[in-house]
């Protein structure tokens, strides 16, 4: 039998390849481990895997690559045979006519040595082998193959080799779905390799999410797209029921797994009893099993559970194939999920079941009953999704269903939605049914009233709420003290607001509501950043961070809440990895949300951007923040603080058309009535943009009054924030003596609240005005040593104009690679697009981690591709690689 040699080899590396050494570890060679199985759906990069790390860690290897036809013992011992002398340069005997392949193993087993250097034998493909005799030969193998061997299996399909057993014995490594998806880093590296524009980290972080890192879906998005907008409404059509998805699934699925499989679809998540409730028929623990034994995009989140769920993409693909289940059987799945669900304790997931069913009268029993629960627990989508299913004839009716619709419609920032629910309200206010509810109707009112920014009106709307008795929401005394104290928040009066939220989370813990009392520890933070605390708002968000952690809350939207205001405060110290981290976590929750709700985080991470100099990222959170404003109706809050970043965004590109525009259609305000961060901030924003168009009298006239407000209610941070402002309009105008003494006293007052991003934002004129400031002796040493890290931290700031810019780009390559005069090993060892833009980087002076840093890689990547580039052209030395990229230019540029 003709063996061919392709199959005796790896597979062909990609062009573009992202070394995952992050992996490693799965591959050491122990003496106990007997077997290392890659084991995951296609498309998961199974094969390239073991082909790049087994060179990389240079470890010898054979492959037989397999396919339908090596599923006959014969055929496959040949294959077999060849590989095992390609390990050990020496033919070994064929298989005997007639011989069992038991017999040809035991021999070849004796064959081999005792000791010899570590090695594998690398089956790859090993799902085509079903045949009994083969599997069997194996496990005889496995069991009697010499410690220096390991066996590697990359199957599609779980191979039975009697995994179980070698799994208690300790003789197993296995590499699955978890471990092959893709991370954030090795994400980079395949967009930074292939793309141009390589997408922002919070378009490929979501993009992870949809994936669920699947390597083929994330290499589908790649060639699709060569812009970062491009990318982002690749990743919003990124679904199951994509037709190029849909055709992939259809053809993967076998035929009897078919109904199986779109009756699971119903659920997020299953076990075998909890499908045993769901279906009908015999076996269906064996028929699950099998399922995931067939590598059917089913994912066992804890190993050491029963629990299964399936593939995000999967899971939306079984969604929109569920029409071909008949209409009446769809809703009698839904409606046993249900009940199932709730039988299980899960009243979030037995009503996202109810609202398929199609049954009203239950769909609103079950809303009554458990909408406190759901409301406490955030799932306000959720809730949404039911009441706008049951429609408004019947909300506007039922007084716990226009409770409920007022709340979620307020958490989705639908205040108009809000408006209408309390107009259902006060309509029916005094019949006997909606009195029973009249402190949560209160409650609400109040609520909204806080929103509207009329604290006067939310606070006896809450003292009334809590002369009242709470029958339905629980937490209704809890939230109505909540508001009152941000009543007093609002109103300037910020000890009293932290004395009275210090009560709230006291009454939060005693009840139980872990969502309030989250929201408490919010609030005082803020509160104390707003007094100039900044590092006990610190400590105060580490308790609540261990109370996420604690309670399960990262997945809820009151989580959005804590990483805003804890990257807010990162960005204010310049911890900017960290502040970043804050801001992604932000939007990570609230991804299946909405947009909507990202607004905030988006705007820290554009200030992140600005802080970097770098442009295009900025450009694209400024793009994305600016279409979330004009899609929702926003508290005065997020939208004073979008308008700051966006007025530092126009001020950077030197664009004042837009900030005349801006100036125009601004909120309006009155320092008087700025008692608080939000309103403080929008007349900041004012006074800036007055700056910016050379309105200097204007300007200095509102940041006065803004200051003498900021002073006498104690609002300190806003008094630092309002100093420096003063600072750069006085050193704009001339005035050099004033915006000195300016400074002087916002350092001053930093050596309390810490303020750093903010002393930032002054740009150029900054370390001018510190020199200068600090040639002198008129600040005491506490001042001094904040205003020198600050001259060292500005001297460091990079701009937009400094970005590096990338010498070798795809013209110039072509151009150098068709001359004549080329070096040869340009033409015969070829440069990828990645490795022409490291040498033009090198030659640019560049180190290895400002490289990584301009291309958004990691360090090791970089190292890699300087590797390969050294190697193809001959070099050993740094100076070599600068010599060859400047001879190379010289050439195109004549010189």
């Amino acid at each position: 039998m003709t063996l061919i040699p392709n199959k005796l080899a790896p597979p062909v590396l990609p062009l573009s390849l992202v070394a995952r050494s992050r992996l490693n570890d799965h591959f050491v060679l122990d003496e106990r481990v007997r077997l290392l199985v890659v084991e995951a759906p296609p498309g998961y990069g199974k094969s390239t895997l073991v082909a790049e790390r087994l060179p990389a860690l240079e470890q010898r290897a054979a492959w037989l690559r397999l396919d339908g036809r090596d599923d006959v013992p014969r055929r496959f011992a040949e294959g077999f045979r060849a590989m095992l002398g390609e390990l050990c340069d020496a033919p070994l005997a064929p298989l005997e006519e007639g011989a069992g392949l038991d017999d040809a193993m035991e021999a070849w087993l004796a064959a081999l040595p005792a000791v010899a250097p570590p090695a594998r034998l690398v089956l790859d493909g090993f799902e085509h082998l079903t045949e009994t005799a083969i599997l069997a030969a194996l496990v005889t193998w496995l069991r009697h193959q010499p410690p220096w061997l390991t066996l590697t299996v990359i199957s599609r399909r779980r191979p039975a080799l009697g995994l179980p057993a070698l799994r208690l014995r300790g003789e197993l490594e296995e590499i699955g779905m978890a471990e092959l998806a893709f991370d954030l880093e090795e994400a980079q590296t395949l967009c930074a390799e292939q793309l141009s524009f390589p997408p922002t980290r919070v378009s490929l972080e979501r993009a992870l999410r949809r994936t669920g890192g699947w390597a083929m879906a994330l290499d589908w998005l790649i060639q699709r797209t060569t812009t970062r907008a491009g990318f982002d409404r690749l990743v919003d059509r990124l679904d199951g029921p994509h037709p190029d998805f849909v055709a992939w699934f259809d053809d993967l699925i076998d035929v009897g797994d078919r109904e199986l499989l779109l009756q699971l679809g119903v659920l997020e998540r299953f076990s075998p009893p909890l499908v045993a409730r769901l279906l009908e028929g015999d076996g269906l623990s064996q028929r699950l099993e099998a399922l995931e034994q067939a590598g059917l995009f089913l994912e066992r989140p804890d190993p050491d559970d029963h629990w299964l769920r399936l593939h995000p993409l999967f899971a939306r693909y079984l969604c929109f194939r569920r029409h071909e289940l008949s209409l009446s059987r769809q809703r009698a799945l839904h409606r046993r999920a249900g009940e199932a669900w709730l039988s299980l304790g899960e009243p979030a997931l037995a009503l996202a079941q109810l609202i398929e069913a199609d049954d009203p009268e239950a769909l609103a029993a079950q809303v009554e009953a458990q909408g406190p629960s759901l409301l406490a627990g955030g799932h306000f989508s959720l809730l949404a999704r039911a009441l706008d299913r049951l429609g408004d004839t019947r909300l506007a009716a039922a007084p716990k269903l226009a409770l409920l619709q007022g709340w979620v419609s307020h958490a989705q920032y639908q205040f108009g939605r809000t408006r209408r629910a309390i107009d259902w309200i006060e309509a029916q206010l005094e019949a006997p049914e909606w009195q029973t509810l009249a402190a949560e109707f209160a409650t609400l009112r109040a609520q909204l009233a806080i929103n509207e920014g009329n604290a006067d009106r939310a606070a006896p709307l809450a003292e009334q709420a809590l002369t009242l008795p709470a029958r339905y929401l629980a937490s209704t005394p809890a939230s109505a003290a909540a508001i009152r104290a941000e009543a007093r928040f609002v109103q300037g009066h910020l000890e009293a607001s932290l004395g009275e939220v210090a009560e709230v989370e006291r009454e939060a813990t005693r009840i139980g509501d872990d969502r309030l009392l989250l929201w408490s520890l919010c609030h005082q933070s803020e509160t104390l950043v707003a007094q100039g605390r900044l590092q006990a708002a610190h400590d105060v968000q580490e308790r609540a961070l261990a109370h996420i952690e604690r309670s399960g809350l990262d997945r809820l939207p009151v989580a959005e809440f804590l990483y805003r205001i804890r990257s807010q405060l990162l960005w204010e110290w310049q911890r900017l990895d960290e502040s970043e981290q804050a801001a992604l976590a932000g939007i990570a929750v609230l991804d299946r949300q909405g947009k909507r709700w990202t607004l905030q985080c988006h705007v820290s991470l554009a200030k992140l951007a600005l802080s970097r100099g770098d442009q295009a990222q900025c450009a694209d959170h400024v793009r994305r923040l600016r279409q979330i404003l004009a899609e929702g109706d926003y508290h005065a809050d997020w939208q004073a603080n979008a308008h700051a970043t966006l007025l530092a965004w126009w001020q950077a590109n030197g664009d004042l058309d837009a900030v005349a525009r801006w100036w125009q259609e601004a909120p309006p305000g009155d320092p008087q009535a700025a008692t608080n961060h939000f309103a403080q901030c929008n007349l900041r924003n004012h006074a800036r943009a007055l700056t910016l168009l050379g309105r200097h009298d204007e300007a200095a006239g509102l940041l006065e009054a803004l200051q003498r407000r900021a002073e006498s209610l104690g609002l300190v941070t806003d008094t630092n924030r309002n100093r420096l402002c003063l600072a750069a309009l006085a050193w704009q105008r001339g005035q050099r003596e004033e915006g000195l003494e300016h400074l002087r006293e916002a350092l001053v007052l930093a050596t309390r609240t810490g303020l750093t991003g903010s002393f930032l934002r002054l740009g150029s004129a900054l370390p001018e005005m510190l020199i200068e400031l600090l040639a002198g002796d008129a600040l005491e040493p506490l001042a001094r040593r904040h205003a020198e890290r600050l001259l060292e931290l500005a001297r460091r700031q990079r701009d937009f104009t400094s970005a590096v810019r990338l010498m070798l780009d795809e013209s110039v390559i072509a151009d150098i690679v068709a001359r004549p005069d080329v070096p040869e090993l340009i033409r015969v060892s070829p440069l990828t697009r990645r490795e022409w833009q490291i040498l033009g980087l090198i030659h640019a002076g560049l180190s290895n981690e400002q490289i990584a840093d301009q291309l958004s890689v990691a360090p090791t990547t970089v190292k890699t591709h300087i590797r390969s580039l050294y190697q193809k052209q001959g070099i050993r030395r740094r100076e070599e690689a600068v010599a060859l990229a400047a001879d190379l230019l010289s050439r195109i540029q004549g010189e």
